[in-house]
């Protein structure tokens, strides 16, 4: 049984990286949704990617499912604490997979909180502080984030990137990107995928 977030060490190897990155040019850029442009989120059918020894590999790891969404995330601000339990317009959400491509040579991370969410007013229920003990380095990755929320949320994990590296969570999750800015990195790009498991 696969725990609620998890990583795979090198997942893909360079050519199978070197494949995506070759797809993702090819294809229009699309920025996020929302006022905030944060991001390209540049979606594309999971079928039409030609490079079926990765949808296999996925398969491997998630048994049967469904690819509700599949984009390339090339974020250039960081994200805040969200869920990606409404995204897709699933019947049964099941992980996110994010599987880093390119980045600068500096650390980046995803963090993955306890706490989960599955409607849009998520950040009202939370009304209980958690006194999670945080470090001066989840504090210095978390400083984009406000204080008052961070007292309500406790860490179940954090993600380094590594190209190649698979890294998923459940979609109902809350979550977040570090504040990558803060070390001087300008973007980074990332496979992602929004499963589903109707069965």
């Amino acid at each position: 049984m696969l725990n609620n977030s998890f990583e795979v060490d090198s997942f893909l190897d360079e050519q199978e990286l070197l494949g995506l990155s070759k797809y993702y040019q090819k294809l229009p850029k699309a920025y996020n949704s929302g006022d905030e442009k944060k991001a390209y989120t540049t979606g594309f059918p999971w079928a039409d990617l030609p490079m079926k020894k990765i949808k296999d590999k996925v398969e491997q790891v998630f048994g049967k499912c469904n690819v509700g969404v599949s984009m390339f995330l090339e974020e250039f601000e960081p994200w805040g604490v969200h869920t990606d339990f409404l995204q897709g317009g699933d019947n049964v959400p099941y992980y996110a997979v994010l599987i880093p491509l390119d980045f600068e040579d500096k650390p980046t991370h995803t963090i993955i909180f306890d706490q989960q969410a599955t409607d849009s007013d998520w950040k009202e229920k939370l009304t209980n502080k958690t006194h999670h003990p945080y470090t001066d380095k989840d504090l210095n990755l978390l400083d984009h984030i406000d204080n008052d929320l961070l007292d309500k949320l406790s860490i179940d994990n954090t993600f380094k990137w590594e190209k190649g590296k698979l890294i998923a969570w459940h979609r109902n999750f809350l979550h977040t990107s570090d504040n990558f800015k803060a070390t001087g990195m300008n973007r980074k790009i990332a496979l992602v995928l929004f499963l589903n498991k109707d069965d």
